[in-house]
């Protein structure tokens, strides 16, 4: 056994044990919290809804069908057409044609999500403003779930459940899982924890006081979500998240969209680290440095692991047909032959099979705590490691994106 690989892994095993033990323990102190319900003051603030587009023909028109049904009173809704290729513009006219909460700011030029962002916000009129993916659906009542939360100074966005909207291929409901336990469960976590590091594209809400303190998004970050979450805590306001509000999105149809998808966040994520790598690697932000530095290491050191097992695996596979010649390539007869006994196991093979039973518990406990229906959900849970490999996949795309200075664009 590889001495350095031996180490590599237990260490991978330690850190993901106690990232794995900190959240359950987490969990179980707030678990009757998890769904709380505020109730809405007297006051009514004005609330502005920014939708940025860029082609999103096909989409966006059921996303400004659920925002009119909107509950709320006092919400005006402002589109943002980022310079489409295709009928995006005409679709939008068409949809909020004869409702007056609605407008349309319809740019020639493609700037970027965050540029169309700062421009909605340039022209809002809104105590509160929220932005909103255009092929994202959201509940009537939304707004009155997460009003309430602002009663509090310190607070300076909140986020919401983020789900997937009606899931088809098999890989979209192996992601399905993902976003109930990631966007939902994990940042009503960080929630309770004050360490919540992004605001979802598909939706969150800010106050626009401090929107405009900090002087917006940044319109350079492929990951504006991302990027502006630090700023917020680092000018000393709070995100928190009710989960009890949800929103559904739309998955990229294809793998390659996927991918797509996926390179940009994580190239987003590494290019915003290294951003403010002054504020975070210091002592002043407390436990969301500590979380951010301990999140990525543990995710760049699982990297090397995985990369020197894959090596290792296929040494270790050539060297087994090399030798399988002196049998006569009696594969068959080999494995008749195998008889399981837990005490050949390896410890890496032992801390590997922990590792699988790892995820499997935090998969049912997070599937239990978001009162998750699994009835036609069972196959995407015995499908759920794959993701295990293809995070390996668009991990390592996204370091190289990031390491050759690759610029990723909204797509």
């Amino acid at each position: 056994m590889n001495p350095v690989h031996a180490a590599l892994a237990y260490f991978v095993w330690f850190l993901s044990t106690y990232y794995l033990l900190f959240f359950i323990l987490t969990l179980f102190a707030n678990e009757s919290r998890l769904f709380e319900r505020r109730r809405l003051g007297a006051q009514r603030p004005l609330v502005t809804i920014l939708v940025p587009a860029y082609n999103e023909q096909g989409k966006i028109a059921q996303t400004i069908a659920s925002l009119k049904r909107i509950t709320y009173e006092r919400v005006e809704v402002i589109v943002i057409n980022d310079g489409s290729k295709d009928r995006t513009s005409d679709e939008t006219r068409a949809a909020i044609k004869g409702d007056g909460r609605f407008r349309l700011i319809d740019r020639r030029e493609n700037r970027g999500k965050g540029a169309s962002l700062n421009d909605g916000i340039a022209a809002a009129r809104g105590e509160y403003i929220v932005t909103i993916d255009a092929d994202t659906v959201v509940e009537p009542n939304i707004l009155q779930k997460v009003l309430p939360y602002f009663d509090d100074e310190k607070v300076g966005a909140v986020t919401v459940s983020v789900l997937v909207k009606r899931p088809q291929r098999f890989l979209h409901r192996v992601l399905e899982l993902e976003y109930i336990i990631g966007l939902s469960l994990f940042l009503r976590l960080l929630s309770f924890m004050g360490i919540v590091f992004v605001t979802p594209g598909p939706f969150s809400i800010y106050r626009a006081s401090m929107l405009r303190k900090i002087q917006g998004f940044d319109a350079s970050n492929i990951t504006e979500d991302l990027e502006i979450a630090y700023r917020i805590r680092f000018a000393g306001y709070r995100i928190v998240n009710c989960m009890d509000a949800k929103v559904y999105t739309i998955l990229p149809p294809t793998f390659k969209g996927l991918y797509r998808q996926r390179r940009r966040w994580y190239t987003g994520a590494i290019q915003t680290m290294y951003q403010h790598r002054k504020q975070i690697f210091t002592t002043r932000q407390g436990l969301f440095s500590a979380f951010i530095v301990f999140n990525y290491s543990l995710i760049f050191v699982g990297i090397i692991l995985f990369l020197s097992s894959m090596y290792l695996a296929a040494s270790h596979l050539t060297q087994q047909l090399w030798e399988y010649q002196y049998t006569g390539w009696n594969f068959l007869e080999n494995l008749k032959e195998y008889r399981f006994d837990i005490l050949r196991f390896s410890g890496i093979e032992i801390i590997g099979l922990m590792g699988l039973l790892s995820t499997f518990v935090l998969l049912g406990l997070g599937l239990y705590y978001t009162r998750t229906n699994v009835r036609h959900k069972k196959a995407a849970i015995a499908g759920y490691p794959v993701l295990f490999f293809l995070y390996q996949l668009w991990w390592i795309a996204a370091i190289i994106s990031a390491v050759r200075g690759k610029r990723v664009k909204w797509k």
